[in-house]
């Protein structure tokens, strides 16, 4: 057998791949996850944005049981989504899981990692009346009744983004009292503090820290005259312990309009507003509300969809 021939197969092959080096495959994907901010603390609240290539019919993603909703956005190539750190998270490695299914069938798999942070928060001692440490039997079959009223509100989520842009401070205000603080309420322990309080003088207009609805506007034990506004994709505002309400349940509200006044109503020490935020379900800061947005349509307040369950977290 001559090897001669096979031998220039060999030469001709070796050549051809030093003169015309053919490129490595590529593995890029037709979409990028990306979270912010890159330090997080518990109470923090967290913006996803996902950048595609092509056109997408769907994106579904969690965080943990939390769902994290994508709304459509209007033109570009951006989604963007909002997650909620709770309160009493404990430090770790997390990761948002996202799937997107492209218009042209293809449907890829996305995961980004991230360090939740400890964080100590300081402690509050406070002197309130008694009742509202030790109530009697109706005061407390009242309070568990609205405690129950506030947790169905937060396990739900409306299927619209109601807000655009970023939420503003509903009262121009020094704070008070620090989000997640401890409280020592009449030398007992007491639950985190789980909003801020803004001080003002009884009577202070309260601004909608942005377009929602109401779903609640009542008078409850605790909290005292108590509004919360749903701004869909399930992001709640909470403001308590008004002197009145210029709400009702059902109305929708535009960004900076007048809800409240500022009162000392509830469980309080001198008149100021409460300030608070859930996001599926989870307690966040209210105030890094006004530092992340997401730019789309105008509020869709004059077209709200019927509320649905989502798991929360």
């Amino acid at each position: 057998m001559c090897l001669f021939p096979l031998l220039l197969i060999f030469i001709s092959l070796a050549l051809t791949q030093v003169f015309f080096p053919q490129a490595a495959p590529t593995s890029t994907l037709p979409a990028r996850l990306a979270l912010q901010p890159t330090r997080i603390f518990p109470g923090d609240v967290l913006r996803a944005d996902l950048e595609v290539e092509k056109s997408v019919q769907t994106v579904n993603a969690v965080l943990g049981r939390q769902v994290v909703a994508f709304p459509r956005p209007v033109g570009g190539a951006q989604w963007s989504g909002l997650a909620g750190i709770d309160l009493e998270a404990e430090p770790g490695r997390y990761a948002l899981k996202a799937t997107v299914t492209f218009v042209d069938g293809q449907t890829i798999e996305l995961e980004q990692a991230f360090q939740v942070l400890p964080k100590t928060f300081p402690v509050q001692r406070i002197q309130v009346e008694e009742k509202y440490v030790t109530p009697d039997p109706t005061a407390q079959k009242r309070a568990e009744e609205e405690s129950k009223k506030l947790k169905a509100i937060w396990q739900m989520s409306t299927p619209q983004k109601l807000w655009q842009g970023s939420f503003l401070s509903p009262v121009a205000s020094q704070l008070t009292s620090g989000f997640g603080r401890r409280r020592i309420v009449n030398n007992q322990p007491g639950s985190p503090h789980s909003g801020v309080d803004l001080k003002a003088t009884t009577g202070t207009p309260i601004k909608a820290a942005n377009a929602g609805q109401v779903v609640l506007a009542e008078d409850l034990y605790f909290s005292g005259n108590t509004v919360v506004l749903d701004h869909g994709l399930g992001l709640y505002t909470l403001y308590a312990h008004c002197s009145t309400m210029a709400v009702s349940l059902g109305d929708a509200v535009t960004r900076g309009q007048v809800i409240a006044k500022v009162g000392a109503t509830g469980r309080v020490t001198g008149p100021h507003l409460h300030w608070a935020c859930r996001l599926n379900d989870a307690r966040v800061n209210p105030l890094k509300l006004t530092a992340v947005w997401m730019a789309e349509e105008p509020p869709a307040n004059s077209r709200i969809q019927s509320r649905r369950g989502v798991q929360g977290k």
